[in-house]
Parts: C-alpha cells; structure tokens; sequence
C-alpha cells in the first residue's frame, strides 16, 4: 500500500483501492502507481480475478489539472507514458476485472472504468464523461483506442469530441455501466462477482481477452513498448493552461 493506492488480496481476487482526495486525480507518480501495480498483478498466478474502485464520492477525476498544464516537454512525455501504461496494464489484465464506480468518472477517469471488463456503478447523482476536449488534452494512444473499442461508435464520436457528460443512469442505458448497484451494496456486489468471475479458467479467459482485444493490444502495446505515440513532445498546447483554470473555477 502507497499513500495514494492499496492493493488488497481477498483469497484469489485482488483489490486495487485508489486513495488520493478528494478526486483521485492522476499525476505522473499516481498514474505509474496504478499501472505498476497492476503490471505486478498480471505475473502473480495466484490472482483469479480483480476489482477496481476509489474512494469517497469519486471513481476518478482523469489528469490532475492543477498538475499537468505545468508540465514541460519533459514532464509532458512521462505522463504521456504513464497513461499508456495505466490504460494497457489494466484492459489486458489476464484475469476478469470488476469495476466499483463509487462516484464521478471524468477524462481518464471514465477511460479507467471502460479498461475494466464487467462494470458496477453506484446509484446517485454525478457525471461521466471523456471530457478531454474541454481542456485541450489530446487522448495517448491507448486512451483513445480503449475508447474506441469500448463505446459505440455514435457515443465514441459524441463523448469524445464534444466531451459531453452523462448521469450514471444514461450511461447505464447506453451500455457503459452494466450494472447499478447502491452505494452501500457496491463492494459486495463488485466482490461477488470477481468471485464468481474467478472460477474462468485463467488461460482461457486470457486468450479469449486477447481474441477480443487484438487491435487495440496491438496499437497500445506499441504506444508502451516502442513509445510510439504522436503526443511524445507535443501533447498540451497553450490552451489547456487557460482551459484548464476555467474548468477548475467552474467546479
């Protein structure tokens, strides 16, 4: 456990718990986190199955925008990378993965929950969205292709270039989330069905994944491992700096 992600093994499922109030935003350090501990989860043979959650009334906010407007070009390329790494590491997962959606799910954030395989959300009143659009931040190759793959191709064109945000219900009926579960039934919903999901046989729930998955893989496996992303020295321009402070006095 960091003090921004817990990592707990109940039997054979793993909980991946993020920590960092109030938004769970993602900065370098946070992002390479969550993608290392995941990486780790992928070689430990005695995982069956995993759930992702946050804490609070807060999934995930996506990129910390207090943070990454500040960036320089180098700072800029290690966060480029990390959210490759995030993405990748979590939607290849060779087990089932079970996303906890306790709260708001924006940016990156949503991006997180569409990596996970079977979606729980929590009942209530908060928004989700690919909002990237509004704050000038072009999506990393695997952000966008897990989007791709994930959403409809009208709800992929609508969210992602007009980063538009849903209730949790809408985004239930357009097959985003595939469960609604109250909050205080979230966790034991999420753990019944990692456990459930557990008894698949790994091997060939990992082939099958990457059946399902191939072109994607493929695309983001490049982005990680021959850092072949176009946004590698030219990912924020000028405009996010002021879109980004409008977005943060607006909430």
């Amino acid at each position: 456990m960091s003090e921004t992600i817990e990592v707990e093994k109940r039997g054979a499922v793993a909980v991946v718990t993020m920590r960092k109030p109030p938004a769970n935003a993602l900065d370098i350090e946070t992002t390479n986190e969550i993608a290392d501990a995941f990486g780790a989860l992928a070689e430990d043979g005695s995982i069956r199955s995993a759930v992702l959650t946050g804490t609070g009334n807060v999934f995930c906010a996506g990129v910390d925008l207090k943070k990454a407007p500040g960036y320089g070009t180098d700072d800029q390329d290690r966060m480029v990378d990390a959210l490759n790494r995030i993405f990748y590491n979590v939607y290849r997962l060779p087990v089932p993965v079970v996303g906890a959606i306790n709260g708001h799910a924006i940016a990156g954030g949503l991006v997180l929950a569409l990596c996970t395989d079977k979606r729980l959300a929590a009942t209530g009143d908060y928004q989700v969205g690919v909002t990237e659009v509004r704050v000038g931040i072009p999506y990393p190759v695997s952000a966008i292709e897990v989007c791709r793959a994930e959403l409809s191709p009208t709800d992929f064109r609508r969210m992602v270039l007009f980063g538009q945000n849903v209730a949790p219900d809408e985004a239930h009926e357009i097959g985003i989330f595939d469960e609604m579960v109250a909050p205080d039934r979230l966790m034991d919903r999420a753990m019944e069905c990692a456990e459930e999901l557990a008894g698949l046989p790994r091997d060939g729930f990992m082939k099958i994944k990457n059946q399902v998955r191939r072109p994607a893989f493929e695309r983001m496996r490049a982005a990680v491992d021959d850092k072949q992303d176009p946004l590698f020295g030219d990912w924020l321009s000028d405009e996010t700096l002021a879109a980004a402070t409008a977005v943060l006095k607006g909430r």
